[in-house]
Order: structure tokens, then C-alpha cells, then sequence
């Protein structure tokens, strides 16, 4: 034991820190924090999704709500949960059902087919890849049946093929001519229905694979499609003055160009104007209208073209 008489022992002293000592140490606090910081931060955007659900539902289900308003149901039109224009729904119509009819003659890939009041002709067309057919089969739809083969001229196309008809006359323009991926021909036909006869029309100044082909105005126009290599898209558009199946001019005029060229257009004619619809999948999808001089853009289908979709467009004057 320690006596009153000795002496108090002394207690160790403490050092102080050096200064760059008390740096580093504030440099590992503020890196602490920091990283506590974020880990809360995280921890927050993982728990949100399953509270969202408890207070807001934004699922794409139909949701239960009060009947529109007869104001609202003319201007919209609901499909489940969102309310679209008029403009873009579907029309109302009755429901369509698929029935079969007769077998055709032969099989066809790549043909042309018109109807005619209720008559539908059938042109050429692959029967294999190495045989085209060179004649047209005609369908009733009154008594589904097959009758009426007759040829074509020999000089005529055998697929990729431009068609048009003004109800009796079917103007065929251009197309690939032989099996195989042979080149196309710039000879052009029409057919009179009524007697079964062919006659001759102006050569195109070039030839094309299924180009987009119309009746506008008593010409007949000529688009696009493919050039002689198949590959590169033509631009080129020509018109030919027609009536009653006979050609009014010996040569072809040029028009004004359409903005995107290439096969497998989709053309129609109002009363007014030329629409042209580009659908090949490796280009952007746009549906032009031609007033006399200009080729304007109606609207992008983009949102309707998707593979598989089926769409109709209508064009007011």
C-alpha cells in the first residue's frame, strides 16, 4: 500500500496528434458519411416500387369509371384505359368471318390479282422458282368457282407487276420478266375483260419491279419501284394519257418524282389527289398525298405499320 508520506504518482501525458494525422481522419469521416448517405439513398429507390402500388395504381388495366358524357363519346373513343381521337380508333363495322373457297387451278407466288365487279383476275405468278405461269385464271365469287383461263401475250411480265383497271380495261405495266430473279420488262398491256383481247401499250423509258401504278385524272401513272438491279429504289414517276383502253399518247411523260422510292407501294386515287403509301419494313413509313404539283406528307405509320398490322387510311377532299 501506497503511504501518505510518499509522493503522488504522475500520470502519463498525452500526445497530441499530429496535424496531418487530423486531416486524414476528417477525410475518412466525410468519406463515411458520404457513403451512409448513399446507401440510404439506394435503400429508398428499392422500396419504392412496392409502396407506389399501395397508393397510386398506374397499371394499363381498364379501370372502373363513371360513363362519359354523350359530349365525350362522340369527340373519343376508349380503348381500355386510354381515351384516343375518333380520328385514329377503328371504325364501327359488323364482325368479318374467314370462309374458304375453291382451291385455285394452281399455286401462284408473286402474281397480280384485280377484281372486277364479281370477277377476280388472276395473273401470272411463280409455280416454282424455276416456272412461271403465263396465263389468267378467273374466279366467281357468285357461284365459287374457277373458269375462263386464257394467256397472256408472251412478251408480257410474269411477277412483280404494276395493275390498275378503270371497272372494265386492266392496264399491266412492267414487271420482272421469266423465273428465277430475272430482269424486268418496260412492255406494257392492257386487257379488255369484256372480249378477252390484249392490246399494246407504250414501253416505259425504263423498266421496273413493281412499281405503284394508278388512274388519276385520265392518266395512267406510274411510280417508283425498283431498278433494273432490283436492289436500288427508283424515284422516277411517268404518266400516259389512257381512255377505254387506248392509249392517247405515243410516249410517256415524265411527273414529278415521289419522295421514297422502291417496290410494294401501296397507291390509291380520291377524287382529288394521289396517295402513295411506302410499307417496306426496311424504310421509315410515311403516307404522301400528291395535289397537282407537290407530294405533301399526310402522317407517319410508324405507329401502325408493325409486322402483322393491318390498317386502312381514308382521304377526304
Amino acid at each position: 500500500p501506497v503511504g501518505s508520506s510518499d509522493p503522488p504518482m504522475a500520470r502519463p501525458a498525452v500526445k497530441a496528434l499530429p496535424p496531418k494525422h487530423l486531416v486524414a481522419l476528417a477525410v475518412v469521416a466525410i468519406l463515411g458519411l458520404f457513403l451512409v448517405a448513399d446507401y440510404l439513398w439506394a435503400s429508398s429507390r428499392s422500396a419504392a416500387p412496392s409502396i407506389w402500388p399501395s397508393r397510386l395504381d398506374i397499371s394499363t388495366r381498364p379501370t372502373a369509371s363513371p360513363p362519359p358524357s354523350e359530349k365525350q363519346t362522340k369527340g373519343n373513343t376508349s380503348t381500355g384505359s386510354m381515351d384516343i381521337s375518333a380520328t385514329f380508333a377503328d371504325l364501327p363495322a359488323p364482325e368479318l368471318q374467314w370462309k374458304q373457297m375453291a382451291e385455285a387451278p394452281v399455286p401462284r407466288l408473286d402474281g397480280a390479282a384485280i377484281q372486277i365487279k364479281n370477277l377476280l383476275f388472276v395473273f401470272a405468278g411463280y409455280g416454282t422458282i424455276n416456272y412461271v405461269h403465263s396465263h389468267v385464271d378467273i374466279y366467281n365469287f357468285s357461284d365459287n368457282t374457277w373458269g375462263g383461263k386464257f394467256d397472256m401475250p408472251k412478251e408480257m411480265a410474269h411477277s412483280h407487276l404494276g395493275m390498275v383497271t378503270d371497272g372494265r380495261y386492266i392496264y399491266v405495266v412492267t414487271g420482272q420478266y421469266g423465273p428465277q430473279c430475272r430482269g424486268p420488262t418496260a412492255r406494257n398491256f392492257v386487257l379488255d375483260t369484256e372480249r378477252k383481247e390484249w392490246h399494246d401499250l407504250p414501253p416505259l423509258p425504263v423498266p421496273r419491279y413493281a412499281p405503284a401504278t394508278q388512274l388519276w385524272r385520265g392518266r395512267l401513272h406510274v411510280m417508283g419501284g425498283s431498278k433494273e438491279d432490283r436492289h436500288e429504289p427508283g424515284l422516277e414517276h411517268w404518266s400516259l394519257a389512257v381512255k377505254d383502253g387506248k392509249a392517247l399518247e405515243q410516249e410517256w411523260r415524265s411527273e414529278i418524282p415521289i419522295p421514297r422510292g422502291g417496290p410494294h407501294r401501296s397507291v390509291t386515287s380520291p377524287s382529288c389527289d394521289i396517295c402513295c403509301c411506302s410499307l417496306e419494313m426496311e424504310v421509315v413509313r410515311f403516307l404522301y398525298r400528291l395535289d397537282f404539283l407537290t407530294f405533301h406528307i399526310l402522317v407517319s405509320l410508324n405507329s401502325f405499320c408493325a409486322p402483322g398490322n393491318t390498317f386502312s387510311v381514308k382521304v377526304f377532299c
